[in-house]
């Protein structure tokens, strides 16, 4: 609907005539030549003729019925929620319904939400590539005032670098808009908040706890201030994996705790199975083995319930582990297997390169020596790919020590090396 009809639809709305418009400003002869589209009215008029006709600017500007953005917004919220519980196909079709709307009423910042929605099915999906061609895409075109949107749109690109073995990348470009936020006159919680909690998982993953601590600490006096409680609840999410001993998993407890009620009180599905996954992954580092392979079990049962390939494969790896380190090897490594060849198709270089190590580790417990060194030789190159160090050097370690069991020194020495090269690369 264009201004022309949209002035004289509310204007015939709230039982007016052309003469009652006008004044006191303007004349009768005036409103009818915006009515026929014969004149466009200045930012002035339009401001006098949204005051009485009770809408806004912009909304009457672009002939938008009132109330468009408020129903677009809810629209959007039920859309992500239905991807949450698993139904894609409905979340795109909402989703690509409402960036037709949005579009056509110029509504440029629910328009990019609805794009970064759609993006995330990719990533729901395990697409990963598709996933940040998209979130790529979208960024180059979200202007920085949009500060919240671009806050969101600049994670899910880091995400999605991360995930194709970038993680350099990622934390570049978290750490860039971390400063930029910081930066800005007027300070956005929810814009910072969410930046810091991607931050804190880059950091975590390539095992640099005290740095993800560090940003966890300047970050967490925001959450009073924060209205969107998806990003609290997975700022806590992420907080709570950035425990490692015995002594903390009563802090671990809270902020999980708040993390499930938060969504909960959201309607959320898959992130509570995340939840799950984040408290399995605490209790194994703190060798609460069948405490871990309960919330691991119930994460993978979560997780595939609402359709998230490449969470599902993630989960599968870790509770491989649990039940290798408890002997269970025969099903750690179909496990390991199964989940290797889920992350192979999403091109999850981290998933590919954890499944490969499991897999050796497997092997050399059982005695087949020739397949664990295949296996492990994989995980050192494939961690090396994914840029991830840590990993490889302790990669490397397991290879070198199965090399010196069969009395191959020279090839340990050798496997050594790389892995001090590549703990260089940490500091």
């Amino acid at each position: 609907m264009g201004l022309a009809s949209e002035v004289r639809r509310l204007r015939l709305a709230r039982g007016l005539t052309q003469r009652e418009l006008a004044e006191p400003a303007y004349t009768r002869a005036f409103v009818a030549a915006i009515e026929s589209g014969a004149r466009v009215p200045s930012d002035e008029a339009l401001a006098h003729l949204a005051g009485r006709l009770g809408t806004g600017v912009d909304d009457l500007r672009h002939g938008r019925p009132p109330g468009t953005e408020a129903r677009l917004r809810a629209r959007l919220v039920e859309a992500r929620l239905a991807l949450s519980h698993g139904r894609a196909e409905e979340s795109a079709a909402e989703l690509k319904a409402v960036l037709e709307e949005a579009s056509a009423y110029r509504l440029t910042e629910i328009t990019g939400w609805a794009r970064l929605r759609l993006g995330e099915i990719h990533t729901h999906l395990g697409e990963s590539h598709s996933a940040l061609a998209a979130f790529e895409e979208i960024l180059a075109e979200t202007p920085a005032e949009q500060v919240r949107l671009h806050a969101a749109v600049v994670a899910r690109v880091a995400y999605s670098r991360f995930t194709i073995g970038d993680p350099q990348r990622a934390m570049a470009i978290l750490e860039t808009e971390l400063r930029a936020l910081r930066d800005r006159p007027e300070a956005d919680a929810d814009a910072e908040l969410r930046i810091a909690s991607g931050l804190m998982y880059v950091y975590n993953e390539l095992d640099w706890n005290d740095r993800a601590r560090q940003v966890e600490w300047e970050a967490a006096p925001l959450i009073p201030r924060v209205v969107d409680q998806e990003w609290v609840a997975q700022f806590c999410s992420t907080a709570a994996q950035l425990r490692r001993i015995e002594s903390e998993l009563d802090d671990v407890d809270r902020l999980l705790t708040d993390a499930v009620r938060r969504y909960t009180d959201l309607g959320m599905q898959r992130e509570i199975g995340m939840c799950h996954w984040a408290r399995g992954y605490v209790l194994r580092r703190a060798a609460r083995l069948p405490e871990a392979a309960a919330q691991f079990r119930r994460a993978r049962a979560i997780l595939h319930e609402v359709g998230a390939i490449q969470d599902v494969a993630g989960a599968t790896i870790e509770l491989a582990e649990v039940l290798r380190r408890q002997g269970e090897l025969e099903e750690a490594g179909t496990l390991a297997a199964e989940a290797g060849a889920t992350s192979e198709r999403t091109g999850h270089r981290e998933g590919m390169a954890e499944a490969s190590r499991l897999l050796g580790l497997v092997c050399g417990q059982t005695g087949r020596n020739a397949e664990a060194e295949h296996h492990l030789a994989v995980a050192a190159d494939r961690y090396e790919g994914a840029g991830l160090m840590a990993e490889l050097v302790t990669t490397c370690g397991l290879l070198a020590d199965l090399l010196l069991a069969t009395g191959r020194e020279a090839e340990a020495r050798s496997m050594l090396r790389r892995g001090l090269r590549g703990a260089e690369t940490l500091w």
